[in-house]
C-alpha cells in the first residue's frame, strides 16, 4: 500500500496547549483529540485484559455496566472517565476488529453469508456463505474430504442444489492454483480504515485516530494519502464502506474538516481549532 502521508507535517496553525500534568507526561503537546487518543489507548488495554475477568463480569461489561471485578482490572480508567464513554470507545475497538475478520474473509477469497440467511460456517460472530466456502477450499485444496465439506456437500445435494455442484465440478477440474490468502483480493482503502481506525499504523500515532473523522474528513484524508484528486474516494463511498465493514466513530472528539496548505495539514474540530498555538 503506497501512502504519502510521510510528506505531510502538522500546520503551526493547529491549536495546542502544552501538558502540565506529570502523570502523563509522555504527551508533552496536547491537542483537541488527544485525550480521545489517550482513552483509545486505556480502553484498547481493557479490552485485553478482560480475559482475567470471569464470563459473568464480561457478559454484564459488554452489556452496560461495570462490575468491582472489571474494575479492578484498571481502576485509573474509571476514575478518570465515564462508564458510558469507557463502553463507547470499547466498542469502537470491537467495530475495529470485526471490520478487520470481514477484511480477512475477503482476503481469503470468501464472501459473508447474506443478512437473513442461515449458515453452518463462522469466523468469529460472522457468518460465511456455505457455497463460497465448499468451493474456494475444494478449489485451494483440490479435495473434499477436508474442514467439515462433506457434510455441508451432503446438505447441499439434500437442498438439491445444483449451481454448487456445477461450480465444484468445475473448480475441482481446473488446474488454476488458487491462493488462501490474496491482499489484491481487497480494495486500499478499507484496508486503510481499518489499520488505522483506533490507532495511526501508517502515520504519526500522536494524530488523529480515523474513528474521530467526519465521513467527509476521511474521505479528503485518504484522498490525501493515496496522493488522489479531491473527491476519489467521494464522501458516499466512505459512508458506504464504512457501513459494510460495521466501523463505529466516535461522536467526540471528531474531526469535521482537513485543510492541507501545501505540505501543511490541518484538523479542524471548529474555530478554536485554527487559532495558533502561543
Amino acid at each position: 500500500m503506497y501512502l504519502q502521508l510521510e510528506k505531510l507535517r502538522m500546520s503551526p496553525r493547529q491549536l495546542l496547549v502544552k501538558n502540565s500534568d506529570q502523570a502523563m507526561s509522555n504527551w508533552s503537546e496536547i491537542y483537541f483529540w488527544t485525550d480521545g487518543l489517550i482513552l483509545l489507548n486505556w480502553t484498547g488495554g481493557l479490552l485485553y485484559r478482560l480475559a482475567e475477568a470471569s464470563p459473568e463480569a464480561r457478559k454484564m461489561f459488554l452489556l452496560g455496566s461495570a462490575p468491582p471485578e472489571i474494575r479492578k482490572l484498571f481502576p485509573e480508567l474509571f476514575e478518570k472517565w465515564p462508564l458510558n464513554r469507557i463502553l463507547e470507545y470499547c466498542e469502537i475497538w470491537r467495530s475495529m476488529r470485526r471490520a478487520g475478520t470481514r477484511l480477512m474473509i475477503r482476503a481469503c477469497g470468501e464472501r459473508e453469508s447474506r443478512k437473513g440467511k442461515s449458515s453452518e460456517v463462522y469466523v468469529g460472530p460472522i457468518p460465511l456463505d456455505e457455497r463460497q466456502f465448499v468451493v474456494r477450499h475444494a478449489g485451494t485444496a483440490k479435495a473434499v474430504n477436508i474442514l467439515g465439506l462433506p457434510g455441508l456437500i451432503h446438505e447441499a445435494a439434500k437442498r438439491n442444489d445444483v449451481r454448487l455442484f456445477i461450480r465444484l465440478g468445475r473448480t475441482l477440474q481446473s488446474s488454476k492454483t488458487v491462493a488462501e490468502v490474496d491482499w489484491d483480493r481487497v480494495d486500499p482503502v478499507p484496508r486503510f480504515l481499518v489499520d488505522n481506525w483506533c490507532e495511526g499504523q501508517h502515520y504519526n500515532s500522536r494524530l488523529p485516530a480515523l474513528c474521530f473523522f467526519s465521513d467527509q474528513a476521511l474521505a479528503d484524508f485518504c484522498s490525501t494519502a493515496f496522493g488522489r484528486k479531491d473527491g476519489n474516494p467521494s464522501c458516499a463511498s466512505i459512508r458506504q464502506w464504512r457501513n459494510r465493514l460495521g466501523l463505529k466513530q466516535a461522536r467526540a472528539p471528531k474531526v469535521k474538516e482537513i485543510i492541507l496548505i501545501k505540505n501543511e495539514i490541518l484538523f479542524v474540530e471548529g474555530r478554536l481549532a485554527l487559532r495558533r498555538a502561543v
